[in-house]
């Protein structure tokens, strides 16, 4: 079996799929990505220091965090236009930094304040991550050092007060410094590019508060007894940035207890707030208990926010790369087909908001609602614009969706956590899929394996949703009835082909099944595979269709009037057809409603 401490990201890995996931990076790619007038009224913010000032607020977020997922979706796609646009706005980034190093959209006298920190933190990560693909040495020696100006400004101010300098968690006032501690992970970063060692101790220093000025969460964490949601401080995306941090930095410091306080947390985050969709958080973007609080009929509008599923899913695939337990990948493939996958719009207007795309939306309602139509993170760019920070972070997700499809471990075998149509190539392995899943009604995933360097083994998930696995290969059928495993094909030193087989049947999810204790009893949710399944409609008020277990497994697949994926009818109790389509096709439709927790009496 593999050895889950050597699982990791696999330099190397390519990716060539042509399926749905495909198309909406293909799509994000080329109304928001190649959009150079966006590029540049996000770098024309920072030269204008101060426009943050009036409100606090986050529009220096905007560049860095767009060019990360810019990046991820380079490194996937191999886009050249692509890469000539990032490689454009990185250069007219660097003429925003002022003569102190700073990148910032607050002036001197109101830095530190606010979300100012919390952007600076997306600079240096969003140049960070152009740095992994940058294929000028001169151009990136240029932006690492500008990157080291940027932060050795903040390391001249910051550090205790005994030293007389600024206490990074006390210089704003939200969320008790959650947002300014989340910057450790790029000092991390940059410790391992420069091996400059004051890098490092800022993040020791940033460390040792635990992520909040009143409370050590990472002690917390650690002592594992209190549910996240009862923290003092419960914003879900900002606490997880913070432990992104500690993550990279229990890297650095091969420290077991670090790594078990990041294990125990996403542990207890994926017991108390993922919902039916994958994602967290109903109260706003919150942890307010969601595995609960999504029956709740009082969350409506701002609830599992587009942010917060883009983090759940970096986070989900660290996780994964810590541990090699694909209990993370069955997490991060419900979020990727439901709730990051209904954030694309399906209709983008390219003349409003002054030309410039929001083709993202920010919120994801679970009950008898219309998808809400709010930009999540507003602010205005300048007279005739406005942008939002789920936009700027979603296509770091569907680029993921590919990163993460899978992995390798140091000897080189090849761990397949998703199943999507296209090839996936190592340096030991070269696999073509072929599949309709989780879409289609037949979903088998056939794969096709045209260079096979022995004595590496080819490792295939078994999803905790499917009751079997079959996998048949060179007159060889496997069949495993543990899910959260991995089927093995192993001692094979020439092409062939195999198909792998789970179980498609619809099955319901009742609410004790998300919280055991509940006393909910009236709501249902179905799923086939790792899609939820929803109502779209345009009912005034929400409906009550008894819908039972038995019709839930009797359901079959069938075409639907609305544009979806997939489909499926069934006959309630009371003898009523009903159809349901993929989540992330419903409600996309002006005045249409989504219902994924069907009301039953």
């Amino acid at each position: 079996m593999y050895n889950q401490t050597d699982v990791r990201f696999a330099d190397g890995i390519r990716y060539s799929y042509n399926d749905a996931l495909s198309a909406e990076l293909e799509k994000l790619t080329r109304v928001q990505l190649y959009d150079t007038r966006a590029w540049q009224k996000f770098v024309k913010l920072f030269k204008n220091p101060g426009v943050d000032d009036h409100d606090r607020g986050w529009r220096g977020e905007y560049w860095g965090k767009m060019m990360r997922g810019a990046c991820f979706t380079y490194s996937v796609t191999r886009d050249e236009k692509l890469y000539r646009v990032l490689a454009e706005t990185c250069r007219d980034m660097l003429t925003a930094q002022d003569e102190l190093g700073r990148f910032s959209t607050y002036s001197v006298e109101k830095e530190f304040d606010g979300w100012d920190v919390w952007s600076r933190k997306y600079i240096m990560l969003g140049y960070i991550y152009f740095l992994e693909i940058c294929k000028n040495q001169e151009f990136a020696d240029e932006i690492l050092a500008a990157v080291c100006r940027h932060a050795d400004y903040m390391i001249d101010k910051f550090g205790y007060a005994e030293e007389g300098k600024l206490i990074l968690p006390a210089r704003t006032n939200f969320w008790d410094g959650l947002n300014n501690c989340s910057i450790m992970e790029p000092f991390v970063f940059l410790y391992t590019l420069t091996d400059e060692p004051r890098y490092l101790e800022f993040a020791e220093y940033i460390r040792s508060f635990g992520g909040t000025l009143k409370a050590n969460l990472f002690d917390l964490a650690y002592e594992n007894k209190l549910p996240v949601y009862k923290y003092h401080v419960t914003k879900a995306y900002e606490m997880i940035s913070c432990f992104e941090g500690l993550a990279e930095y229990s890297k650095i410091m091969n420290s077991e207890r670090d790594r078990r306080t990041v294990i125990n947390f996403a542990d207890n985050v994926l017991e108390n707030e993922s919902t039916i969709l994958g994602c967290l958080g109903c109260q706003y973007e919150s942890f307010d208990h969601a595995a609960a609080e999504q029956f709740n009929e009082a969350h409506t509008g701002i609830m599992q926010e587009t942010c917060v599923t883009v983090t759940w899913m970096k986070f989900m695939w660290q996780l994964y790369r810590i541990t090699g337990d694909p209990k993370y990948m069955d997490e991060f493939e419900i979020s990727m087909y439901n709730a990051m996958s209904a954030s694309l719009r399906r209709h983008i207007d390219p003349e409003a908001n002054g030309g410039i795309a929001l083709p993202i939306h920010s919120y994801n309602p679970l009950r008898h609602a219309p998808r809400f139509k709010e930009v999540g993170g507003y602010k205005n760019l300048d007279d005739t614009s406005w942008y939002g920070c789920c936009v700027c972070i979603s296509s770091a997700g569907f680029a993921l969706e590919a990163t993460a499809s899978a992995a390798t471990d140091k000897i080189g075998n090849l761990y397949l956590n998703l199943f999507r149509n296209g090839t996936v190539s190592t340096n030991a392995v070269d696999l073509t899929l072929s599949t309709g899943y989780p879409y289609a009604e037949d979903s088998t995933i056939h794969g096709k394996v045209t260079r096979y360097d022995l004595p590496v083994k080819i490792y295939i998930r078994h999803p905790k949703w499917s009751k079997t696995a079959t996998l048949k290969f060179s007159g060889i059928t496997i069949t495993s009835d543990k899910p959260g495993s991995y089927l093995c094909i192993d001692g094979l030193g020439e092409d062939f082909e195999f198909d792998y087989i789970l179980d498609m049947t619809p099955y319901a999810v009742h609410p004790s099944d998300c919280v055991p204790d509940t006393a909910v009893d009236h709501y249902i949710a179905v799923r086939r595979g790792p899609l939820t399944y929803a109502l779209d409609e345009t009912l005034d008020a929400e409906p009550i269709i008894p819908l039972t277990d038995e019709s839930i497994r009797n359901a079959k697949y069938t075409s639907a009037d609305t544009e979806c994926r997939s489909a499926l009818t069934l006959t309630a109790a009371d003898g009523t057809p009903v159809t349901l389509i993929d989540y992330a096709s419903a409600g996309q439709d002006d005045d249409h409603n989504v219902c994924a927790w069907i009301k039953t009496k």
